[in-house]
């Protein structure tokens, strides 16, 4: 999204404050640059696009109208992307910057602002390695001009962010982060908002996790969760994605506990709100913990609760569904509720075939309906379900040595149980293959 229009009339104001035209020139050139804006904002792009072309023409006779021009040109790239015209928008925000940095003085506050702007929109149109470097320029210029911009200096920083993440350099990302929070007042010259260092926070944490950094982003995440007590309304906006990192920074770090704790605290914290896909994915990890635990029925109730909660966001068919229905089938064949299971287990490897993911979770599903035909001896269904297990470990990366073992292990004990032994040793060779692979 780009810059509001209300910023344009602010950019006006400080160009005028820096020049000294004659008079009539500068009425003229405003009269249409604000004409411009006001249709702009009425969403009457046609009009807006009128006018501020004749501002542009108005400035090019003007003495020292560069500036000016540079002005208009900024409103003529956001009156085009509104028009659905991203490169002529490029186009014109690039001349914009052109200008400005052949008349300003160098830091310059609002070259720092057509710069974001330009990066913004670069981003907006998928071109992230220009507008990594545009955004790198705007962060630069704020800085030496020791202003935040109105909070533009943060913003370019929270992109640039997002964009470094994802072209990939999780590294470069994190040391912007790192050092946006450690000296901030001291490069800027301003306090960096709360709203803003809870973002940077966030987006550290996640790549921290991602980089198996646990400790620091529960380190970081703790402290940020303190900060925003009192703060009723950023805490009801960052609280919910806190909560959601820091309790899979303690599971990953083996502080079980400690995780559990933090979801049934993020859990409390939106019970009073709507049902979200946040909640729904707390409340299997904690069907998890519980089952974890042994505590088989309040597990139950949490599986149950995630059900009914993509009920209401009409998600039943989604593979979270998938994977809460297998939990739930696994924990009721463990407490030979076999009917039940068998209903989940079924239902979950049905989702999981006609979405066509995650093969690896899926041949597990499989591996537990076929355990269950199997115990019942029907061993019919019991080997549809065992070569389903084993054909989606053999078809996917993801599938570990041992799982593809055990999976190839069930169906040929299946086959020694039902009296077919040609069948049994055909499997023979895979499985010597794998244990030697194991050894």
């Amino acid at each position: 999204m780009l810059i509001p229009a209300p910023f344009f009339i602010l950019l006006v104001c400080l160009v005028f404050s820096s020049l000294s035209v004659q008079a009539a020139e500068q009425n003229e050139w405003q009269q249409w640059q604000s004409e411009a804006s006001s249709a702009y904002q009425a969403g009457n792009y046609d009009a807006a696009e009128t006018a501020i072309r004749k501002a542009i023409a108005r400035a090019e006779k003007a003495n020292n109208g560069d500036i000016y021009k540079s002005s208009s040109l900024n409103l003529l790239a956001f009156i085009q992307e509104a028009k659905g015209q991203p490169e002529q928008a490029m186009a014109s925000l690039s001349n914009a910057v052109t200008l400005a940095k052949k008349v300003s003085a160098a830091p310059d506050e609002q070259l720092a602002t057509l710069l974001f702007n330009q990066g913004v929109l670069l981003q907006k149109n998928h071109q992230l390695n220009k507008a990594d470097g545009v955004l790198a320029e705007s962060i630069e210029q704020y800085q030496l001009s020791q202003s935040d911009g109105g909070g533009k200096l943060w913003q370019a920083i929270l992109l640039k962010t997002q964009i470094l993440i994802s072209l990939g350099d999780q590294q470069q990302a994190l040391k912007l982060v790192s050092t946006t929070l450690s000296d901030s007042m001291e490069t800027a010259g301003a306090q960096l908002p709360l709203s803003v260092e809870s973002d940077l926070v966030l987006s550290a944490a996640n790549i921290q996790l991602k980089e198996g950094q646990y400790y620091q982003a529960i380190t970081s995440l703790e402290q940020m969760k303190k900060k925003l007590n009192g703060e009723s309304k950023l805490a009801a906006e960052r609280l919910p994605e806190l909560l959601h990192l820091l309790a899979m920074a303690y599971d990953k770090s083996g502080q079980t506990d400690k995780a559990a704790s933090i979801r049934k605290q993020s859990l409390n914290a939106q019970n009073d709100g709507p049902a979200s896909m946040a909640t729904v994915m707390q409340l299997n990890e904690l069907g998890l913990y519980q089952q974890q635990q042994n505590h088989l029925e309040q597990a139950t109730q949490y599986y149950q609760q995630a059900l009914s909660q993509l009920k209401l966001l009409d998600k039943e068919h989604s593979i979270e569904q998938a994977t809460i229905l297998g939990n739930l089938g696994a924990l009721q064949l463990a407490t030979h509720d076999t009917k039940a299971a068998e209903v989940s287990l079924s239902q979950s490897l049905t989702l999981y075939q006609s979405l066509q993911e995650r093969a690896a979770e899926a041949a597990g599903i499989a591996g537990y309906l076929g355990t269950l035909y199997y115990n019942k001896r029907q061993f019919a269904k019991a080997e549809t379900a065992f070569l389903t297990a084993v054909e989606k470990l053999q078809k996917t990366q993801s599938a570990t040595d041992e799982n593809l073992l055990l999976a190839l292990q069930n169906i040929q004990s299946l086959y020694i149980a039902w009296r077919k032994p040609a069948k049994a040793a055909q499997y023979n060779q895979a499985i010597r293959e794998i244990k030697q692979q194991l050894q």
